[in-house]
């Protein structure tokens, strides 16, 4: 849940009991937290929604949605339980027409800009999921203009995220430059910058921006927020049982090409154009091009970026299943596989 949110509600309740069951729930003690709510009973929409958030941290999504149409039904004009039921329900795709309805619910309760916000980007976003591209461009249009900076900036880049999705390149590049002005120690800002630029076939700019990303990422403090998950070894555990997934004659080619886990691209890679936020690369001469161009086992090899797999995933398991399609996607390329040809197998 938004911090945002968490202020809308104590003002709202104006509660010292929400209040300090926020505080548990900001400090993760959700046991105490759902308690102290518990005790504002059912016809506290505040203590619903509180509630409800711990089931959403608990990955209870069934109870959490049942207990946000009870703080609807408790509040009928709050824009939260509105929005966090769009929220709940856009993860299935049957259910995105109904998600809809909830999130226009949201825009027209909204009452602070954060919850506006919020809810407008989830409903262009799931407008474009729904193939309904003009419309969701229909809804960024009620947005101020790019070059006015938007006080939610974790909204911002949301938005600035669905121009760049909707293959508005251009809109995406204007609001993110307004956006690294605001924030200019925002990691995230820059490498959205730096995808805008690219798509753009800027190269200069998308370079200067994901420099900046790899300095704030490689920053003594830039990591602390990504939880370490899997030592060295245990990345190259799951790459060679990856490996082992391959037929006999690709592992016989791929013996003497070194796999190699390091934590980030090199700044030298990025300098030439590597995305900082690479999950993996290949790099050297690729199978098909060896005869010919005369390359050697030596300079080629297949690097994992720990940090940066552990960045985009919720746990475990998903590192590990990131690991092991990172993996066979640059083992693609050394067989002389394209982005396109990848995909195609389920390796993008």
């Amino acid at each position: 849940m938004a911090k945002g949110r968490e202020d809308d509600i104590t003002q709202n309740g104006g509660d010292r009991t929400i209040a300090a069951a926020w505080d548990a729930f900001e400090a993760g003690n959700l046991a105490t937290a759902r308690r102290r709510a518990e005790h504002l009973g059912e016809a506290s929409a505040e203590g619903l929604y509180l509630r409800a958030a711990c089931c959403r941290e608990e990955n209870d999504q069934e109870t959490a949605l049942t207990l946000l149409k009870k703080a609807v039904a408790a509040d009928p004009e709050w824009s939260s339980p509105e929005l966090a039921i769009a929220e709940v329900l856009a993860v299935d795709p049957d259910k995105l027409r109904e998600a809809l309805r909830h999130a226009e619910r949201a825009i027209d309760l909204a009452e602070e800009e954060d919850d506006y916000l919020s809810a407008l980007a989830l409903k262009a976003g799931l407008e474009a999921e729904l193939g309904d591209t003009d419309e969701a461009r229909r809804t960024l249009a009620d947005l101020p203009p790019p070059d006015v900076a938007l006080g939610d900036h974790d909204a911002a880049l949301e938005i600035a995220d669905l121009h760049l999705a909707l293959g508005d390149a251009d809109i995406a590049r204007a609001r993110l430059r307004t956006l690294t002005g605001a924030v200019p120690n925002s990691a995230e800002a820059w490498h959205a910058l730096g995808c805008a630029a690219a798509d753009l076939g800027d190269e200069d700019e998308m370079r200067a921006a994901w420099k900046r990303t790899w300095a704030l990422d490689t920053a003594p403090d830039g990591g602390a927020a990504v939880a370490r998950r899997l030592t060295e070894a245990e990345v190259a555990a799951i790459a060679e049982q990856a490996l082992g997934e391959l037929p006999d004659r690709a592992r016989e080619l791929l013996r003497d090409i070194p796999i190699v886990v390091a934590e980030q691209p090199a700044e030298s890679d990025v300098d030439a154009g590597v995305d900082p936020r690479s999950l993996g690369l290949f790099s050297g001469a690729a199978y098909p091009d060896r005869s010919h161009l005369g390359g050697q086992p030596g300079l080629t090899q297949i690097l994992i970026f720990r940090r940066n797999l552990e960045r985009m995933v919720a746990s475990d398991d998903e590192l590990r299943e990131e690991v092991r399609t990172t993996l066979l996607h640059e083992t693609g390329h050394f067989f002389g596989m394209d982005d396109g040809e990848l995909g195609e197998v389920g390796l993008a």
